[in-house]
């Protein structure tokens, strides 16, 4: 049996995980990123750790490059073909604001090349997707020299009620294909089969805007990997959690926006379930940024609300996970008012920390942890990176001197910003949506998470810290435990006085089948569970609210139950229920999972231990004071350890404030009893 090997690209570290399922041994590597060529991080994590391509069986890869791309603006050149009279809608976006009142915001600029390459086709279906207008092919001929002459390299197909009849735009995209070979187009249907125009426009948009680029991606890595020896087939990661073939993602690019930060949820999903922990909240720091989600119930909680930038949506199922600029690399700044910020902008990779010593020169977190002798600087990456504190020093004393804050003081108030935004961000997933923190159990992970959780967990009254195994490369891990999975969205609205079960029933069974197709496509041969749910709201309302329904054939009682169960998750969001009104039955989703063969990770190997030492750690108020310092592998089961205290493994750093303990648990995870009162 071959290797199964999880490697997660992240803005700043690259992450492997190789098991070994005859052995259940486990070897894990942490190395730099190269943004400049994402791929070659890839083949340098399989050098670096001895790797043979050709002994890989099961290779699952979780990416930022689409991240990236929609972030920093380095996609292609779109040109957006919508129904005639709809030409503006990427520019009107929604009346909404960032900042009511602040008369110098701008509305973010839309992904498309420009306003001069929205287009408008002469056709039109009412909204029961009845044809009022037919296709004036001749135009639609005449679009495509338009698009061929203002090199556009991608066409994102939105027109108006497509998501209740496809036929225009199927009609499009063929001449489309004829017109403009070699250009790829995304269609509203296949990427977004919702209504509001806006979002699905965005959408659509988007994933136009990462076609050619996530396409020359997969092809590269995978000539690189088939040139290594590499046999089998390889998936990527998908924002839902679930993993696809290589070649589908390249068709499918807006799938894999959260890509990497899935991954780390579906491990957590996996650690939870072993230790019994129904609710937990996350905490994913690496160097880049932190995520932020929560489980509830032992299920992940999915969502379709993404936004590129603000005002810039992205309707794309996937794991509700919060993304805020608190990395290890989040840079410290002084605002024009003179206050200390951290972040969003990261030193990144390159050139990274002022103490890697690779040209940085701004402060960092990371530099902050440094000084405050959290962060060992002869075990960092293992000790196959060096950290350097002199140059840290003097950049702090730089940065302190005109708000008048000695070193120490600045790199401590570094790091309680950061800790701050982190734990903003985790109220955004809890208290936001009625879950109280002080509940759940915090899961930490990335390489700077279990660095930050204990005091993260003090700021919300959080019991209970849990610190995986390998959490340096926890995200990895999750890659090795994903299921294949497919998520499909089709709007058709009913309202509940006017629809029974059969109804129901065919449009379920229209959509299973889709999603069932697409399943079989990805790779899964199996027998697949098939889940089933119905967005729903109150008529008259705007947004609607996504409800699980039976998993087989719904009857009229298991109807009414649906109904009564969107009853239960109004008032527990909002804190009411309107008996007796009429539910508007707004889209149908179906899931279809193929699962994997689920490893056995009970047998993986530690590492070996370390002597136990102790060193000098900053504590504001205190000083420096003496804590202990011991590497993972060397606690024994059931016993517990006195914060200070850190705690250091390959990949990873565990800080424990005075007044917590530390004890070693199930699974081999480290549980720190923060002191909250519950």
């Amino acid at each position: 049996m071959g290797l199964v090997i999880g490697i997660d690209t992240g803005g700043t570290f690259t992450d492997m995980v190789v098991l070994d399922p005859t052995t259940g041994h486990i070897e894990t590597l942490k190395t730099s990123s190269t943004p400049s060529d994402p791929g070659r991080a890839i083949t340098n994590a399989l050098a670096e750790g001895s790797v043979a391509a050709a002994d890989i069986a099961t290779f699952t890869h979780g990416t930022t490059v689409g991240t990236n791309a929609l972030i920093e603006r380095t996609g292609c050149r779109v040109a957006f073909v919508t129904t005639k009279g709809f030409e503006d809608t990427p520019f009107i976006q929604r009346i909404n604001r960032k900042v009511l009142y602040d008369l110098r915001w701008r509305k973010p600029e839309p992904l498309v090349a420009s306003r001069r390459l929205c287009l408008g086709l002469d056709e039109r279906l009412d909204a029961s997707g009845a044809e009022l207008k037919p296709v004036d092919e001749d135009q639609a001929r005449a679009l495509c020299r338009t698009i061929r002459d203002a090199g556009a390299e991608a066409v994102a197909l939105c027109l108006l009620f497509s998501y209740v009849g496809t036929e225009h735009e199927e009609r499009v995209k063929q001449i489309f294909a004829e017109e403009l070979p070699g250009v790829p187009v995304s269609v509203s249907h296949e990427v977004a089969p919702i209504w509001r125009e806006y979002e699905r426009s965005s959408t659509t948009i988007a994933d136009a805007y990462l076609r050619p680029l996530l396409s020359r991606y997969v092809s590269s890595l995978d000539a690189a990997l088939r040139g290594a020896g590499l046999t089998g087939e390889w998936t990527l990661m998908k924002s839902n959690g679930g993993a696809m073939l290589a070649a589908a993602a390249a068709d499918a690019p807006i799938q894999t926006v959260m890509s990497g930060p899935a991954g780390g949820m579906t491990a957590t999903e996996h650690v939870a379930r072993a230790l019994g922990e129904p609710n937990v909240l996350t905490l994913d720091m690496g160097g880049t940024s932190a995520d932020v989600g929560i489980l509830v119930g032992g299920r992940q909680r999915h969502t379709t609300e993404y936004e590129i930038e603000w005002g810039l949506p992205a309707a794309i199922p996937l794991i509700d996970i919060k993304s805020v600029g608190a990395g290890g690399g989040s840079i410290a700044w002084v605002d024009a008012g003179g206050f200390l910020r951290v972040g969003p902008r990261s030193a990144g990779a390159e050139p990274g920390p002022i103490c890697y010593g690779r040209g940085g020169t701004e402060v960092t977190v990371t530099d902050a942890n440094l000084l405050l002798g959290r962060v060992n600087a002869d075990y960092f990456l293992a000790g196959r990176m060096r950290l350097d504190h002199s140059p840290v020093t003097a950049a702090m004393q730089s940065l302190g001197e005109p708000m008048g804050l000695d070193t120490l003081e600045l790199a401590a108030s570094i790091v309680e910003i950061a800790n701050e935004n982190m734990a903003s961000a985790i109220k955004m997933v809890s208290l936001e949506r009625g879950h109280d923190p002080r509940r759940f159990a915090l899961l930490a992970f990335g390489g700077a998470g279990p660095l930050h959780a204990a005091a993260v967990a003090r700021l919300l009254g959080i019991p209970k810290v849990i610190v995986p195994r390998y959490p340096g490369v926890f995200s990895a891990l999750g890659l090795l435990l994903a299921d294949i999975r497919v998520d499909k969205v089709w709007t058709k609205a009913f309202r509940s006085n006017d629809v029974d079960a059969p109804l129901v029933n065919r449009q379920f069974d229209q959509i299973a089948e889709r999603a069932l197709t697409e399943l079989r496509q990805e790779g899964f041969a199996g027998e697949p569970e098939v889940r089933r749910s119905i967005n729903m709201r109150y008529l008259g309302q705007n947004y609607e609210h996504e409800v699980e329904v039976d998993g087989s054939a719904l009857d009229e009682a298991a109807l009414e139950r649906a109904f009564r169960r969107f009853d239960a998750l109004h008032a527990e969001r909002y804190g009411y229920a309107i008996d007796g009104e009429v539910i508007e039955l707004v889209s149908f989703k179906v899931t279809a999972i193929g699962r994997r063969v689920p490893l056995d990770l009970s047998r993986a190997n530690g590492a070996i231990g370390r002597p136990r030492t102790s060193r000098p750690v900053y504590v504001r108020g205190h000083g420096f004071v003496d804590a202990a310092v011991l590497h993972r592998s060397s606690l024994e089961p059931g016993e517990a350890i006195a914060g200070p205290a850190v705690i250091e493994e390959e990949g990873s750093t565990s800080y424990i404030e005075p007044g917590m303990v530390v004890e070693r648990g199930v699974e081999g995870t480290l549980v720190i009893d923060t002191g909250a009162d519950v």
